[in-house]
């Protein structure tokens, strides 16, 4: 079960800050300094938030709380993709070198009418705490200091959010758990290290996660020609020319842009998934890396390669096609966005995501909302 709870918050002080852009562009260098310089102040007393962020065609709403960290370790906070040891060991010295988390790690979970209810309460009848508005979005807060309102939502996470899943996080949350291990180790965690034991997190439900495409565009064919590179696709694929841009419709289809044309790539039903195989191998990034990448262009090793750019995205085809023509790249993909619902089963499989596979909206930011390591008394 969910065990959330409200913490003591270390906030900005918004009056001080001439351009947010830059200020909270900075922060995850300069939080230290910030925080010396009494930017940054902790609350005194323990509260959860209810935090929106505001797009110009739709907004996300979730909750803002610490978790403990034995949530992740025992498996009821699920992954989907394999941290990096070289950046574990990057954010240890990060995460005690500002001695806070100053960035939630993003959950989701099975939409919960009682939270949902409690969270729609508080947001219609109470005016937000604060917000951080930028050009293109903004960022909402409300602040939940009510004991009874903040049991309510402690009660509903426990008794009806079993598991939840990282959206966007991995990093941050397996640091968490080193860092805990490591205190747990000195037998720091019921004293002065005791905020070791929780992380901060951001629960937003299935209904407000939105989850894009994320495309690729490859600087080269190595020793392939045009020609021979899209006689070795046709036995993968069924490609169709198309007057303009294309953005897959279903499952098993793409968009290609190469020497400026784009095609309609349709997998063909051979290569269609047989049932009972896992579901990371039902996934059009899973197609794209063991046919195309992988096969035909002989990458061995797809998440280093410096060749393979990744473009967000709700940047649109037209990014992967300027990219092209602007000879950044030769070949650009547009790859049919990755379900919620897949991204959940493969979490519960225990198994990975292709890297890169998914970008996931809300976006975190740096320094709205830190977690102190060490409470200011």
């Amino acid at each position: 079960m969910a065990k959330i709870s409200p913490f003591r918050a270390a906030l900005p002080d918004l009056s001080d800050i001439i351009s947010f852009d830059d200020f909270f562009g900075s922060a995850k260098r300069k939080f230290p300094l910030y925080l010396s310089d009494g930017i940054y102040n902790q609350n005194e007393n323990k509260s959860l938030y209810i935090y929106r962020v505001k797009r110009p065609h739709r907004s996300h709403t979730g909750i803002l709380a610490c978790t403990n960290v034995l949530d992740y370790i025992n498996g009821e906070i699920k992954k989907h993709e394999n941290t990096l040891a070289a950046k574990e060991a990057k954010m240890m010295r990060l995460f005690q070198e500002r001695q806070a988390l100053i960035k939630p790690i993003l959950l989701t979970y099975p939409n919960v009418l009682k939270i949902d209810a409690l969270v729609n309460r508080i947001t219609t009848s109470s005016a937000p705490s604060f917000h951080i508005p930028f050009q293109d979005e903004e960022h909402i807060f409300w602040q939940i200091e009510d004991p009874n309102r903040i049991e309510a939502l402690i009660d509903a996470f426990a008794a009806h959010v079993k598991e939840s899943y990282i959206c966007d996080g991995h990093h941050r949350a397996r640091t968490s758990e080193l860092l805990y291990k490591k205190y747990l180790e000195t037998n720091e965690l019921s004293s002065e290290k005791a905020q070791f034991n929780y992380m901060l997190v951001a629960y937003f439900p299935a209904s407000e996660i939105e989850i894009h495409n994320y495309n690729r565009v490859i600087a080269d064919l190595t020793d392939i020609s045009d020609k021979v590179f899209i006689q070795k696709l046709q036995e993968y694929y069924t490609l169709t020319p198309v007057a303009k841009s294309y953005n897959p419709i279903s499952q098993y289809e793409m968009g290609m842009y190469l020497d400026k044309q784009w095609y309609k790539l349709q997998l063909k039903e051979k290569y269609y998934p047989q049932a009972g195989i896992p579901t990371k191998e039902t996934l059009d990034v899973y197609f794209l890396n063991k046919f195309v990448l992988e096969g035909i262009l002989n990458i061995e090793d797809i998440r280093t390669e410096p060749d393979i750019k990744y473009v967000e995205g709700p940047k649109g085809a037209f990014s992967l096609e300027r990219r092209v023509r602007e000879g950044k790249a030769k070949v650009g993909f547009n790859l049919y966005p990755v379900a919620l619902e897949d991204l959940i089963t493969i979490s519960d499989e225990q198994d990975t995501l292709p890297p890169k596979s998914t970008w996931i909206e809300p976006r975190m930011r740096n320094g709205f909302i830190a977690h102190l390591y060490n409470e200011v008394k």
